[in-house]
């Protein structure tokens, strides 16, 4: 086959591959909203506003351009900034090919025979078709997200590089360095694409390279790659904020005239830089510096952060408005530090601490110190530090993990343990092994045997880590994450790896650093805490990327195993067949259910129903990711509700977010914040201490302010360095309540005159209130019950603010109320329902057909339904006692009807126990005893499986097993109550036998 034909053959391969891949995507997308950060994406993106640090505003701009295809339609926003990363990903599966085809071709000669060529052919399609289907690369190119387009540009870096091994033209390089610096407005993953660059660049000019040519080489991407990392991201916004604080401060210019003195020096300096070069002949410094420059290029889609944040855009997180506010943004300052090579340990105490630079925020017209930076030092320290997080959740799982006793602070070698067992062996190895040996089920791991582990589907293997598998229970076989690869795909790319090892080494060494700095490194760098609040498998796509190559060569490895005992054309058609079962075709086949998000509209109805949960033009606090992404999306695209004001908890101690909450958005007016920006600036009032003054009585919280924000001596606490600061005298705080303005509101009925309390008293239970705390406090003040004030139902406890007692539930979020509650009344917030506007948002305002037209529910779908279920059956408990039987009915039987009946786990059933309750209540016991039945079958399979185990092992199910039997004696009861003889006789066979099987 002459080398056209094969070229043309090979990029039409490559095309169909864009398209196949492509049609598995669009075809299992989400059609519209998903979780977590894709509402914050979206929004940001439609109105191009500035998200949250580090930002990425290439895949804001891009995403952007997408959604003008919904052609004014905002339903159809989501839809096409869904579409991109599908396009993205599909992108990235056609440079996947032809990499691997690149990399194949240089074991054969240039005019390859027919079989030759199907091989390099072949060897592709593979490794791109398995990557297709692999679980991590798979969930991100069906949602809008940052990793698709990260990916991507990993994709084409390595693919450019491999083109310039090919021919040796350098543009190709500048091509890359541009590639690179794009990628820094989307996510920084593709800059750990670097050391494989460079060991192709090594390779090609070294043709007889050694281990310490090598080595060096790695050292030398590693220079490189500080100097992105740290050089252009970092240290040049740095030291263009510092031109500007000079030049605004000392010379009396306007902000950004430091910036813009500092570009253009650095324009200059490269510009001469660059002539030099020219004028010298060295070819190799005009290269690196238009290296350079390109990687500049790229990095200026920031100016879109920049820009946006003094167009002053409704969302305007961190509001890096100024060189020196863009530096913090970049910086995650946000999200605090780690420590990596040296650091303590979770039990440390600090010591000490030393300043180490002055923090600045940007005033009226000049640049005003915002406090100093301390670095803290600790009496307990380690090299390389893993355990390091002294939250008290996190320092219980350490124990835990390492079988520490209290009181016992982990050696060195417990550390590593810690590194190799659980941050790389649970956190990345469990997450590899997903996508190319099998997967237990979709619900997240935090160290148990019945929950998120890696399988291969054979039993026996399976069985060695995570107890038997012969009579596995229903919430492991029945998840759609449920996934046996049988290891096939994991034995193919070790196959193609140790191929290449005796056929191109060099090849082999370039693929393993792609591996290995797009995955373990980054679980060194990251230096990951405990108990995630979601899986992170995402973070490490690009190893799984570059593993797919071996996959790929596994062909070759198989077809060259295969030729020993047959004809080359029969073996190479025998490999294909097999490679392409095993590994595509097998990895498609188990994953397609537990990916498939078409008909998927839960993240969209929650965000509806959850603002449709309050009054008009109503407050709602919230804390951040699925509590307030979603309901950005949907205000800010779609225009749901946007007369709620949405209040984020997390970000309302940052006064510009603060600013932001006192201007009108959409048909929301400014929040009733009376405190003036002086008072809580950054650096004044980042928090405020609890000082027990000896106040017994409750102090009315308008006088609490006063003093928290008071500016005069005699309200402050002094220091022993002469200064004085502000502090909370008591924690005991009342609101006096107008009845005539809580009745003139609407806020409640003139009917309820007589059960308004005429004082609302509480306890703020934490010893420090944070700027976001006097806020709320400050909006408490000043509302005067104009506006209706609610909090999330799923926020933290510290939220409430002790204010519990006065919340009532009316959907997915809690209205403040001031009523009277009876002393006996103990019932706990999620309890208390004001059940007439309750019952009516959720029969005519919410929607819930999601849950049925999905194709698979996500383990936050699966929570939210749950919630529903749990507050639907508290609303229709009150209903019951407050003699509205008719409601609950209805309430009830709109449960079984919209909500999944699917049980993922016991917790499942034992929140559907209060519904089989009321519909035997309400009379409807064939429906009743139709969903006690599935739930009881469910439990009994539950706790069968458990019962199988050794005794040893009960321990480790004990939560499940225990609410098990809660529900088991709930059906006993209720069977009992309601007068259900078979039904009854039923269950309490099942507990006797369950319980005789643990004797």
């Amino acid at each position: 086959m002459n080398n056209n034909l094969y070229q043309k053959i090979n990029n039409l391969t490559g095309f169909a591959l864009f398209a196949i891949s492509g049609l598995v995507f669009w075809l299992t997308m989400e059609p519209t909203l998903s979780f977590w950060d894709c509402g914050e994406f979206i929004a940001a993106s439609y109105k191009l506003q500035v998200g949250h640090q580090p930002g990425a505003p290439l895949f804001l701009m891009i995403g952007k351009l997408f959604s003008l295809l919904a052609g004014g339609n905002t339903a159809k926003v989501a839809y096409f900034m869904n579409l991109s990363s599908a396009l993205f990903s599909a992108a990235t599966v056609m440079f996947l090919y032809w990499s691997i085809t690149l990399l194949a071709a240089r074991l054969f000669p240039k005019e390859k025979s027919p079989v030759d060529a199907l091989s390099v052919i072949g060897a592709g399609v593979i490794g791109a078709l398995a990557f297709t289907f692999s679980d991590t690369f798979w969930f991100s190119a069906v949602e809008a997200e940052v990793y698709s387009l990260s990916i991507l540009s990993t994709a084409i870096v390595f693919w450019a590089v491999l083109k310039w091994e090919q021919n040796g033209n350098d543009r190709w390089l500048v091509l890359i360095s541009f590639i690179v610096g794009l990628s820094i407005g989307v996510h920084l993953l593709s800059l750990l694409a670097i050391p494989a660059v460079v060991l192709v660049y090594y390779f090609r000019k070294n043709p007889q390279a050694s281990w310490p040519g090598i080595l060096k080489a790695i050292a030398f991407s590693g220079l490189i790659w500080v100097v992105v990392q740290v050089g252009i991201i970092q240290y040049s916004v740095m030291a263009a904020a510092r031109l500007d604080i000079f030049f605004v401060n000392t010379l009396g210019l306007g902000f950004g005239s430091g910036a813009l003195f500092f570009l253009f020096l650095l324009a200059v300096l490269l510009t001469l830089g660059i002539r030099y070069s020219i004028r010298h002949h060295k070819y190799q410094l005009n290269l690196g510096l238009i290296c350079f420059t390109f990687v500049f290029f790229g990095f200026c889609s920031y100016f879109m952060i920049i820009i946006r944040a003094n167009a002053g855009t409704e969302l305007n997180l961190s509001t890096p408005d100024n060189a020196y506010s863009l530096n913090n943004y970049l910086g995650r300052i946000n999200y605090g530090q780690v420590p990596l090579l040296y650091g303590q340990t979770f039990d440390a105490q600090d010591i000490d601490g030393k300043e180490t630079s002055t923090l600045y925020r940007r005033g009226k017209d000049k640049y005003e110190v915002a406090g100093k930076d301390f670095e803290l030092k600790y009496d307990k320290n380690m090299l390389f530090p893993r355990t390091y997080s002294n939250k008290p959740h996190h320092i219980q799982f350490y124990k835990q993990w390492m079988h520490l006793a209290d009181g016992e602070t982990p050696t060195f070698l417990k550390n590593l343990e810690f590194f190799f067992s659980y941050q790389s062996g649970f956190m990345y190895w469990r997450y590899f092994m997903w996508n190319f040996a099998g997967r237990q089920n979709d619900v997240q791991g935090q160290g148990s045997r019945d929950a998120g582990n890696w399988i291969t589907g054979i039993k026996p293997l399976d069985g060695l880590r995570l107890d038997r598998q012969d009579k596995l229970p229903p919430s492991i076989t029945e998840n759609e994450g449920y996934n046996r690869f049988f290891g096939l795909p994991l034995i193919l790319g070790i196959a193609g790896l140790l191929f290449l090892y005796r056929r191109n080494r060099h090849q082999m060494i370039v693929i393993s650093t792609l591996f290995f700095f797009t995955g373990m490194a980054i679980i060194v760098y990251l230096n990951q805490d405990p108990l995630q609040v979601r899986e992170r498998d995402y973070a490490y796509v690009g190893s799984f990327y570059a593993f797919a190559i071996f996959i790929g060569f596994g062909l070759l490895a198989l077809k060259e195993l295969l030729a020993r005992f047959a004809a080359e054309r029969l073996s190479l058609a025998i490999a294909g067949l097999t490679c392409m079962l095993a590994a595509p075709v097998l990895m498609g086949w188990q994953g397609w259910d537990d990916h498939d998000r078409s008909g998927k509209t839960t993240a969209l109805e929650w965000a509806s129903n959850y603002l449709n949960s309050c009054a008009p033009n109503a407050i709602l606090f919230t804390n951040a990711d699925n509590d307030t992404f979603p309901l950005w999306y949907a205000q800010q695209v779609e225009g749901i509700r946007t007369d709620v004001r949405v209040v984020n908890m997390q970000y309302l101690s940052d006064d510009g977010y603060i600013n932001q909450m006192k201007q009108q958005a959409g048909k929301s007016a400014p929040l009733p914040i009376s405190l003036p920006e002086s008072k809580y600036v950054k650096g004044v009032r980042d928090y405020v201490r609890y000082f027990d003054y000896g106040i017994m009585d409750s102090v009315e919280l308008k006088d609490l302010l006063a003093v928290m924000t008071s500016d005069n001596k005699e309200d402050k606490m002094p220091l022993s360095d002469g200064n004085y600061y502000n502090f909370m005298p008591s924690r005991n705080l009342k609101l006096t309540v107008n009845a005539g303005e809580v009745i003139r509101t609407g806020t409640l009925a003139a009917k309820d005159h007589s059960r308004i309390t005429p004082e609302m008293k509480w306890t703020f239970r934490e010893n420090i209130a944070r700027k976001a705390d006097m806020i709320l406090f400050d909006i408490l003040v000043n509302n005067h019950w104009k506006r209706p004030v609610y909090f999330g139902s799923s926020v933290s406890d510290d939220t409430y603010a002790g204010l519990e007692r006065y919340l009532y539930l009316e959907g997915y979020a809690h209205r403040l109320l001031p009523l009277e509650r009876d002393t006996a009344d103990k019932r706990d917030k999620e309890r208390v329902t004001n059940s007439e506007v309750m019952y009516s948002n959720i029969m005519q305002k919410f929607k819930l057909k999601g849950f049925k037209t999905a194709k698979y529910l996500d383990p936050e779908s699966r929570r939210i339904a749950r919630t529903t279920w749990q507050f639907n059956n508290t609303l229709a408990a009150n209903l019951i006692d407050e003699g509205k039987p008719e409601k609950a009915a209805t309430i009830l039987i709109r449960n079984v009807h919209e909500l999944p009946l699917k049980n993922y786990s016991i917790e499942d059933t034992l929140s559907k126990m209060p519904t089989i309750e009321g519909l035997y209540q309400t009379g409807h016991d064939e429906m009743a005893g139709a969903l006690l039945k599935a739930n009881l079958d469910y439990v009994t399979k539950e706790i069968s499986y458990i019962a199988s185990l050794p005794a040893s092992r009960y321990d480790d199910y004990g939560y499940d097993l225990r609410q098990g039997f809660v529900v088991l004696h709930n059906m006993k009861r209720i069977t009992e109550t309601y007068r259900q003889p078979e039904l009854s006789k039923a269950v309490n066979d099942r507990i006797e036998s369950l319980q005789s099987n643990f004797m």
